[in-house]
């Protein structure tokens, strides 16, 4: 049976020591994620959230940093609801649509580059075939 990567486990984003009070109001007040608890994978220093079958996993260390293009991207629904309670607790939005989407950017209180995205439904167009260009 050959290997396959199937899915996206988990993200692991680094926070500087005695950083979780700030990632708390930032991913639980502004974002609006729960923290997840597991006993059999609790450990001081970490904060976990879930979202959907994954998870992010915010992890106390020694901070040198992040480098300027990585980020996380998270799927959203009700974008400019969010975007507005971003706005409203005094985070920096970066908005911006390409393609089928709208994003936002922000960062954590770290320097860590998220991009919340909603998918827009694209329009239905008829397909039409002319018969006649599908002559040989």
């Amino acid at each position: 049976m050959a290997a396959e990567i199937q899915a996206l486990d988990h993200v692991q984003l680094p926070i500087p020591l005695g950083g979780a009070r700030q990632a708390r109001a930032f991913y639980e007040q502004a974002l609006g994620l729960v923290e997840w608890r597991d006993p059999r994978l609790d450990q001081p220093g970490v904060l976990r959230y879930r979202l959907g079958s994954q998870r992010l996993d915010l992890c106390e260390g020694a901070y040198t940093g992040v480098a300027p293009q990585a980020h996380l991207a998270l799927q959203v629904h009700a974008l400019d609801a969010l975007h507005a309670r971003l706005q409203a607790a005094g985070w920096p939005v970066d908005r911006q649509a390409l393609d089928a989407q709208v994003r936002l950017y922000v960062e954590d209180p770290f320097g860590n580059r998220l991009e919340l995205i909603e998918r827009l439904a694209l329009p239905r167009v008829p397909l039409h075939v002319d018969p006649q260009r599908l002559a040989i």
